[in-house]
């Protein structure tokens, strides 16, 4: 399983969040909105808790630009460390955030 990697200072500012629910919510559901020029390659989401990535969220797909993905996650599980990696494999890294407080993460 690959392992988490330490969050570049750079990278900290590359996913935007926006739509933050009115109140705290226990569903850490969102949608990944690829705002970019650049196909999302990779999505992983996984507790802050967990210290591996686990699986692609897309599988077998991409993000292209312009496109949606509804990221699942299990109810109540809202404090959520997230990597995407972009094509030409550069990857972003935002962690401990609640999701839970949210309902759209757009890259960049």
């Amino acid at each position: 399983m690959m392992h988490r990697r330490l969050l570049l200072a750079c990278a900290a500012g590359m996913l935007g969040f926006a739509g933050a629910a009115a109140a705290q919510s226990t569903d850490p559901s969102f949608r990944l909105n690829n705002r970019s020029n650049q196909t999302i390659m990779e999505v992983y989401v996984s507790s802050s808790q967990d210290q591996n990535w686990g699986r692609d969220l897309l599988g077998a797909n991409v993000l292209p630009p312009g496109q949606t993905f509804v990221v699942r996650l299990p109810d109540g599980q809202c404090t959520n460390d997230i990597r995407i990696v972009i094509e030409g494999g550069r990857s972003i890294e935002r962690m401990q955030v609640n999701t839970c407080n949210l309902t759209d993460i757009n890259y960049p």
